[in-house]
């Protein structure tokens, strides 16, 4: 039998300040190298992008490639 590990998706939504960044990074270390991955939507529209915060922006496709491919 082979066993495999299923993979989960969490999204942590808040109010600026509210301690999203720091509850992801808990979740990060307490799982330990390589099995968590963070995506965090305002360094990849701001950072990665340079994009403002528009309806239809590309950082939501890059976002869902991103996480598609971690769950993988």
């Amino acid at each position: 039998m082979t066993a495999f590990r299923k993979s989960v998706l969490v999204v942590i939504r808040g109010d600026s300040g509210s301690g999203k960044s720091t509850v992801a990074r808990a979740l990060q270390y307490r799982f330990g190298k390589g099995e968590c991955a963070v995506v965090a939507q305002d360094n990849i529209r701001r950072t990665i992008l340079r994009e403002s915060d528009e309806l239809g922006g590309f950082n939501i496709t890059l976002i869902e490639a991103i996480a598609r491919e971690c769950l993988a």
